[in-house]
């Protein structure tokens, strides 16, 4: 079971090559979109300093006075993903205790937040009745939530999670995960961006699987926050949909998640199911890893150091619950 401690180690020596004396990771181009994930990563594999070396450059020449993480390629601001890079360098500096850069950072945040529904508007600049909110990008604002204290406004993502759930109309074969005040559920999709939109656990070609992964994994944790079941609860239900998927979708990078969240409810309940599933998605983790220790994802528009840093993480969570280490 050392064989996941192995593969985060390479993987982050992989990025550890790359940072600079005064801090900077990889392109001036890629910017925010590029480390965004790399001090989490730097973090599990020991290598606290340089993830603090990182995270001071975002100090200073990083972050806006608003608390806003940059720089942006252009078009960034278009992205439905944008605030979910700023939970990730929230989460990251809040476990380093850089909580000058977390709080900023969340409080630049919660101008995406929609105390509405509970959950966060995936525009930069929307804030209407009708502005879209993606299951992935309210779960990671949750989880920044929770880091930083906010347990109210997790909760109320919390909330927002379970009247998503509630309107499924066809799970667990299909998982809907965008919603908006005006509409609700969004079940008739564009066809041309369905995959932002649904999730088949059937599927044969790319899908968003991250999403029962990064909902079930918000979701254990803010149980184990508040102690209350109903969380719990709700987690494994929306890893229901992981219990049926195909091979397919286990196979993919975005799997990651599902081991997180897997390595949490294993953790949590003792389940074997959560245990094989983990290591499942490690062992495939492994085998997609290239030489160097990096990872790739073609051909979605994925950055290696992007994809290699979540990957560096999720095979800490799965070493964590299944490690050798923990059973010896």
């Amino acid at each position: 079971m050392n064989r996941f401690k192995e593969a985060r180690d390479k993987g982050g020596r992989f990025l550890l090559d790359q940072l600079g004396d005064d801090g900077k990771f990889g392109s001036s181009d890629m910017g925010a979109m590029e480390y965004y994930k790399v001090p989490s990563a730097l973090l599990v594999c020991g290598q606290s300093n340089a993830a603090s070396r990182l995270l001071d450059w975002v100090r200073r020449k990083g972050m806006t006075a608003e608390g806003d993480f940059g720089p942006r390629p252009n078009g960034a601001k278009d992205d439905y993903g944008y605030a979910y890079y700023n939970s990730w360098l929230i989460i990251g500096a809040q476990r380093l205790g850089q909580f000058d850069i977390s709080e900023s950072g969340m409080e630049f945040l919660m101008r995406f937040w929609n105390p509405n529904t509970g959950a966060f508007f995936s525009s930069y600049y929307e804030r209407e009745q009708h502005t879209k909110e993606d299951l992935w990008v309210v779960s990671g604002s949750g989880e920044a939530a929770l880091y930083t204290g906010r347990i109210d406004v997790a909760k109320a993502v919390g909330g927002w999670m379970e009247r998503m759930m509630e309107a499924q109309p066809n799970y667990p074969d299909q998982m809907y995960t965008v919603f908006s005040k005006t509409t609700g559920l969004i079940t008739e999709p564009d066809p041309e961006e369905e995959i932002r939109y649904v999730l088949n656990c059937d599927a044969q070609r790319d899908e968003f699987f991250f999403n029962p992964g990064i909902a079930g994994g918000f979701l254990a944790r803010l149980f184990q926050v508040t102690g209350e079941q109903k969380w719990l609860d709700l987690s494994q239900e929306y890893m229901r949909f992981a219990d049926g998927a195909s091979d397919f979708l286990f196979k993919l990078l975005r799997a990651g998640k599902v081991g997180w969240a897997a390595s949490v409810l294993y953790t949590l309940t003792g389940e074997d199911k959560y245990q094989k599933m983990a290591i499942r998605v490690g062992d495939n983790l492994i085998e997609a890893q290239n030489d160097d220790g990096s990872w790739d994802f073609p051909p979605a528009p994925m950055a290696t150091n992007d994809v290699t840093a979540e990957m560096v993480v999720w095979l800490d969570e799965i070493h964590q619950a299944v490690g050798a280490d923990w059973h010896e």
